[in-house]
């Protein structure tokens, strides 16, 4: 992770959850963003460079395996 975790303005859609697939696997490994949650407490959105995506609070709150396609993940971030 770098100094300085980007962040979203809302929840990542399906292109760029499909993009940070791709520079996690490119990297070789985990990266993450930030966006605000419906209680505008921020979520952490991270991504592991085999593809796994997890939304993480205080707690792990949901993840999706690679096989959740980038458009499944996206409708569950919106609701």
């Amino acid at each position: 992770m770098t100094d300085s975790t980007p962040s979203l303005d809302a929840p990542p859609d399906a292109a760029q959850i499909a993009d940070l697939r791709e520079q996690a696997a490119d990297e070789g490994r985990s990266v993450e963003v930030t966006f605000p949650g419906a209680d505008e407490d921020p979520k952490r959105f991270v991504v592991s460079s085999r593809g796994t995506c997890v939304v993480l609070t205080n707690l792990r709150e949901d993840s999706f395996n690679p096989s959740t396609a980038p458009e499944d993940i996206a409708a569950a971030l919106q609701d």
